[in-house]
């Protein structure tokens, strides 16, 4: 007797924790349902909302060959679960047990399990349409000049961009100071320096060491560019044996001793009168018509 007792209070305390509850439950479409179609699986039940769920076991729900999409509210006070199959053929919807909390009471609804026929997307008559086993292997079967062929086809068309890239390229970049001067003869780049010494005017406003300074770089740049060497950075004596074997002995001492006048200026603050500096600047002209 007292065992019985127990029994009866385990089950009712069993029952005041869970609940199996009345519901209603409807599928629709029920009829002409196509592969990817969504189907709306409606619960409905005192105390069943979106809120009062166990949402963290709703992922767990296993409708067999349906998925879970969704889980929405009706105005009917239901619940809609938005479902979908990819798979054609007779399936079953399967029962799942719902878990909610409805006045303080855990309650458990177990839905009733639904036979579907879902049916294909494709025509049944079109085999065609249906998706096909991959293809075996193909054999590539050129023979060696082929191959050659094409890699030589490659080589070629690759050099014709090359040289369309760098044709294009020069004619867009801007030519350097260097290239500019360059492009101009010596003698007449020459004549220029000369002529825009006079413009500056540097006698006349007392500076008379830039002037030789400027005087001597013209002669030198003049020479360097004629006779193909590097003497801008070069004293006067390594320019005389550099010019040696290049220019007529007679003109390369003139010049020797030209341009040591000119360091004389420079480096010994030697200041030459205005007749001195007038005739400086005609020898340099003559140097450069006659070198």
């Amino acid at each position: 007797m007292f065992f019985c007792s127990k029994i009866t209070s385990i089950v009712f305390l069993l029952l005041l924790i869970v609940d199996v509850y009345a519901f209603e439950q409807a599928l629709s479409p029920q009829d002409n349902i196509t592969v990817g179609d969504k189907v709306c699986l409606s619960i409905k039940a005192s105390g069943l909302t979106i809120d009062s769920l166990d949402k963290s076991k709703l992922k767990g729900l296993n409708f067999g060959d349906f998925e879970l999409l969704d889980v929405q509210p009706a105005q009917d006070s239901s619940l809609n679960f938005i479902l979908s199959a990819y798979k054609s053929g007779k399936v079953e919807l399967l029962s799942v047990e719902l878990q909610y909390e409805y006045e303080n009471q855990q309650k458990v609804i177990k839905t009733k399990a639904l036979p579907v026929e879902i049916k294909s997307v494709l025509n049944p008559q079109k085999t065609s349409q249906d998706i096909l086993d991959i293809k075996g292997i193909s054999k590539f079967n050129h023979g060696l000049l082929w191959y050659l062929f094409f890699i030589l086809v490659i080589i070629f068309v690759a050099g014709v961009v090359y040289l369309l890239y760098k044709c294009i390229k020069r004619k867009t970049r801007k030519p350097t100071q260097e290239e500019i001067i360059q492009a101009i003869p010596p003698k007449e780049y020459a004549w220029k320096q000369l002529s825009d010494l006079i413009t500056l005017d540097l006698v006349k406003k007392g500076h008379i060491k830039e002037y030789y300074d400027k005087l001597s770089d013209i002669i030198r740049f003049y020479v360097s560019r004629t006779y193909s060497i590097d003497g801008m950075e070069k004293t006067t004596t390594e320019l005389y044996l550099m010019l040696k074997n290049k220019i007529v002995p007679e003109h390369n001492r003139e010049l020797k001793n030209y341009l040591l006048n000119c360091d004389f200026v420079k480096f010994a603050k030697l200041i030459p009168t205005e007749e001195e500096i007038e005739k400086d600047f005609n020898i340099a002209k003559k140097f450069i018509e006659e070198l």
